[in-house]
């Protein structure tokens, strides 16, 4: 993986595991971050230097953003969520912090 996805994940993961008692749990094709369940998804895409990350939040919910967030119900997928936020930079990141939240938030 690539230097600047690595630092990247490290500034995601903390934002996904600062609410409280967040279970990570590496699988095979994606890291889950669970609580009683999976609340978010992070698949890595070192070929598109992208981290996508999959909420479990409605996305009509969601103001979405092309490039950024995506709808992915009725689209198969890895990983658990309706909501597809692709996180390319910190600002991404800076910018996915409240739908973060509001997943987290609502479990």
């Amino acid at each position: 993986m690539p230097k600047f996805l690595r630092g990247l994940y490290a500034d995601l993961d903390e934002a996904l595991t600062a609410w409280g008692e967040v279970e990570v749990a590496p699988l095979r094709h994606y890291i889950a971050y669970r609580r009683l369940v999976n609340e978010a998804s992070v698949i890595f895409r070192p070929k598109h230097e992208a981290i996508l990350v999959y909420l479990r939040l409605d996305p009509d919910s969601v103001e979405l953003e092309e490039d950024f967030t995506r709808n992915m119900r009725g689209i198969g997928h890895l990983g658990t969520g309706d909501l597809e936020v692709r996180v390319v930079s910190a600002a991404d990141l800076e910018k996915a912090a409240p739908l973060i939240r509001r997943a987290f938030e609502a479990a």
